[in-house]
């Protein structure tokens, strides 16, 4: 490591990485550096003389834990090897490995992801005689995994006396944690939950990590829920050497369990606490940088920062209205196409479009396809929740875990052998009877007296064929365990005789899968199946996602925290819409969407623009929305509506009509009321109505033919 690696550091991040005794804040605007910060600071910390095994840092994604470390190895070597880099559900994983025995379970537990977890709820609701067209099983596993990361247990969830639904959550959340420890399986949150219930309950094994990791660092603490929030308080209770670094303005997972208190309350829960804001940004231009601030400012939650730049000025947010969401993905295409002649773009990837639900895509693809520009969708169907995919995991799985039933019952007649849902039910009611796991009932075949001879003779070759499959899996790596059960099962060979085009899809999967794991290999070559599998169970949708080559990007505003590109459109900004009509009459959450339109506007380095369709079709019906309240809050010198603005590229043509065209945004004098910005505008033509909040005079919806108004010139404002 060069003696003088810390020269690459401002003033603030420079003070941030020294400051490694005690519990420290470091506020870090959007694009201030702070995967920088901590990166050098870990850096600092060995250099410093702290051995790595003593030190924990944590995040929330593996493409993130895996830049970290990258990053690292290049600041001080193989010395880093020795560091905990991870995401928090992987260093839970490896804690109870060492330690879920204390918990009842055994340490060769699977992880259920989301697909696994709604199987086992449609079983938990049949064996409580429950309708799932009556109790939403998708639904109801938000509730078990919000119980969850507030760490409550079935008998501790609160019931509304009368109310179906909370009366019938604490029973089903019951069956579903047991059947999970019958197949010796755990869930996304159980891998946090337990862990502090470890911790809790033996405090020996809690000291133990509390002397290994003298040293805590989380990224993005504004990202973590009230499990998460235990666990580092847990870790850190004892020596206080804690570093979190985050923004309390980019908070903005509240649905999933995300609490921003955490954040705005760490100088209460470590009163020694020193904050350093890190408040320059290295991203975006002035122009961007000052709008989002101007947005964010109307928030109430947060701690403040001033974002600024040496960046240039840059040029306006470029605001379009159009009639409908067709004229809002053709304008978007135009723009880009447009913007790509002017050089300073290397290609489509330059581009990305957010949008506040996935059900806007639709539109937005179908403009681009009909421009011939190549797009990519990220939090689309992902690969590992394809059929074959799923199948073949549960054949490893089970080499795994052979009490996992959720595999079991997948994969017992794929390939079709003859064992259908009539000799499941002949085995279940056997397991009750006898109170045996599905494994070994099945192992019991030939005791059955209700399985015919055939059904015997077929579930002993199953049997034989997992043992047989399980003793090579012991010998062999991944990748040829996993050929030897396609080969054995005979599950590529029913595909082939299928003889379609899907089919032939489905090979290419297989084949894709082969690469998966030797790309998996490649980065950790002692690769065990428990490892892959473990691996998989903790991706998520943003892990695989390298960048869109060549193409233009398309994620919702969530997915795209983290990111940042040259060019950003933010599709759909309207009432009822973005900001989401659930926050309307909820202050809290309606700050939470502020924050997302702040997140949406950092993440563009050069051009940002906003659209909005004045008549919008979702889920058939159709849709009056006015434009977003969050347009009005950016001051009028920062925002240009695109028929107002003759340098922007690629503006549609302004109809034709005896009435002049008024634009949401554009500023206008009245020869009565005086001063005014347009909110909202309905029609063309002589039938084209407005509505104008006047400074003075407040909303006045007009007929614009006969309105006496002026435009006020770009010269003429102020402020």
């Amino acid at each position: 490591m060069s003696a003088n690696f810390l020269l690459d550091l401002n003033q603030k991040q420079l003070e941030a990485v020294k400051c490694i005794d005690g519990p420290l804040l470091v506020l870090a605007g959007a694009g201030s550096g702070k995967t920088r910060v901590i990166i050098y600071r870990l850096a600092y910390l060995i250099k410093s003389g702290v051995d790595p095994r003593n030190i924990l840092a944590v995040t929330f994604t593996n493409k993130a834990a895996g830049e970290m470390r990258e990053r690292l190895v290049s600041l001080v070597g193989e010395h880093s090897g020795k560091l905990w880099i991870s995401t928090f559900h992987a260093a839970c994983v490896r804690i109870l490995r060492s330690h879920i025995q204390e918990l009842g379970f055994n340490r060769n537990f699977v992880i259920y992801n989301a697909s696994d977890q709604l199987s086992l709820v449609k079983e938990c609701l049949k064996d409580l005689s429950l309708d799932s067209y009556r109790v939403n099983p998708s639904l109801l596993l938000s509730r078990i995994s919000q119980a969850k990361n507030y760490l409550l247990r079935d008998n501790e969830i609160k019931i509304v006396k009368g109310d179906f639904w909370s009366e019938k959550i604490g029973s089903i959340y019951a069956v579903y944690q047991r059947k999970l420890k019958e197949n010796n399986a755990l869930d996304f949150d159980d891998l946090i939950s337990f862990t502090v219930e470890l911790f809790k309950s033996r405090l020996d094994i809690l000291h133990q990590y509390q002397n290994q990791f003298q040293y805590v660092m989380v990224y993005e603490y504004q990202d973590t829920n009230f499990a998460q929030y235990q666990l580092i308080h847990l870790l850190t209770s004892s020596h206080q050497n804690i570093c979190v670094v985050g923004d309390e303005d980019q908070s903005i997972y509240q649905w999933r369990g995300a609490d921003i208190n955490n954040i705005l309350n760490f100088e209460k829960d470590y009163r020694n606490a020193k904050v350093i804001r890190l408040e320059q940004n290295y991203r975006s231009t002035q122009v961007i940088l000052e709008s989002a601030g101007t947005v964010i400012k109307n928030n109430r939650q947060r701690k403040g920062k001033n974002l600024w730049t040496t960046n240039s000025y840059g040029n306006k947010i470029i605001y379009f209205s159009a009639p409908d969401e067709q004229d809002e993905a053709q304008f978007i295409s135009e723009q880009i196409k447009a913007l790509l002649t002017d050089g300073n773009y290397k290609d489509y990837s330059s581009f990305a479009i957010f949008y506040r639900t996935h059900a806007q895509s639709r539109a937005i693809e179908d403009g681009l396809r009909r421009a011939n520009i190549p797009y990519s969708i990220v939090g689309g169907t992902k690969f590992y929740d394809r059929k074959e995919i799923k199948d073949l995991l549960a054949y490893l799985r089970l080499l795994v875990n052979p009490t996992d039933i959720l595999s079991l019952k997948r994969i017992l007649n794929v390939p079709r052998r003859g064992l259908g849902a009539a000799t499941i039910d002949k085995l279940e009611d056997y397991l009750r009877d006898k109170n045996l796991n599905f494994w070994d009932c099945l192992r019991a075949a030939d005791e059955i007296p209700k399985l015919s001879a055939a059904a015997k003779r077929k579930l002993r070759g199953f049997v034989s064929m997992i043992e047989d499959l399980r003793a090579f899996s012991r010998e062999n790596n991944v990748e040829d365990t996993l050929r030897k059960v396609i080969n054995y099962t005979g599950y590529e060979e029913e595909i082939k005789n299928e003889n379609s085009f899907i089919a032939k899809g489905r090979l290419e999967n297989i084949q894709e899968f082969f690469s998966a794991i030797q790309q998996f290999v490649a980065e950790k070559p002692d690769t065990s199946l428990d490892d892959f599998l473990e691996g998989i169970s903790l991706a998520t949708d943003l892990d695989g996602w390298e960048g869109s080559s060549g193409a233009v990007t398309l994620m919702t505003l969530h997915n795209a925290k983290g990111l940042e590109f040259p060019a950003v459109f933010v599709a759909g900004l309207e009432e009822g819409l973005f900001p989401h009509i659930n926050s309307a009459d909820n202050a809290s959450e309606l700050e939470e969407e502020r924050r997302l339109c702040y997140v949406g506007m950092t993440r563009a380095k050069k051009r940002l623009f906003f659209t909005s369709a004045q008549k919008r079709r979702i889920y058939v019906k159709m849709h009056y929305n006015r434009p977003s309240s969050f347009i009005s809050e950016i001051p009028a010198k920062f925002i240009t509506p695109a028929f107002s603005e003759k340098k922007c590229v690629g503006v549609m043509e302004r109809p034709k009509s005896s009435t002049p065209a008024y634009n949401v945004g554009e500023r206008l004098r009245h020869s009565h009321w005086g001063e005014g910005i347009v909110v909202a505008q309905q029609g063309w033509g002589d039938e084209m109505k407005i509505e104008i909040n006047f400074a003075q005079a407040g909303r006045k919806r007009l007929l614009a033919k006969v309105a006496k108004l002026e435009r006020i010139q770009p010269e003429e404002i102020t402020n």
